[in-house]
C-alpha cells in the first residue's frame, strides 16, 4: 500500500504547498540559497530543449492490466489463447512458458505458484496466466473477488512450468516479453508470443484497451453512464472552461450502476 502512495504523497505535498504559497505562506530563503551556492554553475549556452519527440512522458509504458508490468506479456498472451482453449481447459497436459531469468526469480518463484494474498497473487506469474487463460483478462474485480484462490485457477497453475526463453533474450535482451506454448493430451498444442506488450512505449496502448482498462476500475464506483461521462469530459478537456465540470463526473452521482 505504501508503494502506491510514493507518487500520489509527493502530488498531494506539491498542491499544499502551491495553495500555501497562493496564500502568502513564506519560508526561510537561505535553504534554497545555499543549495543554489552547491550547484554547478551552467555551461555557456544553456539552453532548456523543448524538443517533445526528446521528452521522456511519450516513452512511458502505460500497463494494460492492474498486474506487475513484468506480466504484461504473460497476460496479454493468456488472454489471446483464451478463446482458442474454451471447452478445452480439462484436456490440457502442460503449459510452458519462456521469458527471461531476472522476470522468472521475480513472479515464478515457489511462493507465487501458492500466494496467500492478493499482493502476492498480482504478482504472480502462474496465477496471472491462468486467470487470463480462463476468464479471456486480468481484471481488478478477480484480485477483490478473490478470484485467483479458485479451484479451477490452481489446477491450471499445477500445470505450469517456467524457463528462460533462449530465443527472446536473443532477439531483445532487455525486454520483457513471453512466449507461452499449451499442450493438450492428445498431443495437439497451441503457441502464442509476445514479444512487445501493448502499453509499452514502441507499442501504445489502444484506444478500445484503455477505456476497457478505465471502465473495469470506474464502473463499480460510479457506474457505467457516469463512467461513460467521465471519459467524454476528458475526451473534450482542451475545450473545457471549468474542472468542476470534470471533478462532478468523477464523483458520480453516489449510487453506482454496474449495469
Amino acid at each position: 500500500m505504501m508503494k502506491a502512495m510514493g507518487l500520489a504523497a509527493t502530488a498531494a505535498d506539491g498542491v499544499f504547498a502551491t495553495r500555501l504559497a497562493a496564500q502568502g505562506f513564506t519560508g526561510p530563503s537561505g535553504t534554497l540559497e545555499w543549495l543554489a551556492s552547491k550547484m554547478k554553475p551552467s555551461k555557456e549556452g544553456f539552453a532548456v530543449d523543448l524538443e517533445l519527440a526528446r521528452y521522456r512522458l511519450p516513452r512511458v509504458a502505460f500497463k494494460r492490466f492492474p498486474i506487475q508490468i513484468e506480466l504484461q506479456a504473460v497476460a496479454e498472451a493468456g488472454a489471446s489463447l483464451s478463446a482458442k482453449i474454451k471447452g478445452r481447459t480439462q484436456d490440457i497436459r502442460a503449459i510452458t512458458v519462456e521469458t527471461y531469468p531476472g522476470i522468472i526469480e521475480r513472479v515464478a518463484d515457489p511462493a507465487k505458484f501458492r500466494p496467500q494474498t492478493k499482493g502476492t497473487a498480482d504478482h504472480s506469474l502462474p496465477v496471472c496466466l491462468a486467470m487470463a487463460l480462463l476468464d479471456g483478462d486480468v481484471t481488478v474485480a478477480q484480485f477483490e473477488k478473490d478470484r485467483w484462490r479458485a479451484q479451477d485457477v490452481m489446477t491450471l497453475v499445477e500445470k505450469i512450468s517456467v524457463k528462460p526463453g533462449e530465443a527472446l533474450i536473443a532477439k531483445l535482451p532487455k525486454g520483457r516479453g513471453a512466449n507461452i506454448e499449451i499442450v493438450f493430451t492428445d498431443g495437439q498444442s497451441l503457441r502464442e508470443t509476445v514479444e512487445v506488450t501493448e502499453g509499452d512505449a514502441e507499442r501504445p496502448l489502444s484506444r478500445s484497451s484503455l477505456e476497457r482498462k478505465f471502465m473495469n476500475f470506474a464502473v463499480s464506483v460510479i457506474g457505467k453512464t457516469g463512467a461513460e461521462r467521465v471519459i467524454s469530459v476528458v475526451d473534450g478537456l482542451e475545450e473545457l472552461k471549468d474542472v468542476r465540470e470534470l471533478t462532478r463526473a468523477l464523483k458520480g452521482t453516489g449510487k453506482p450502476n454496474p449495469t
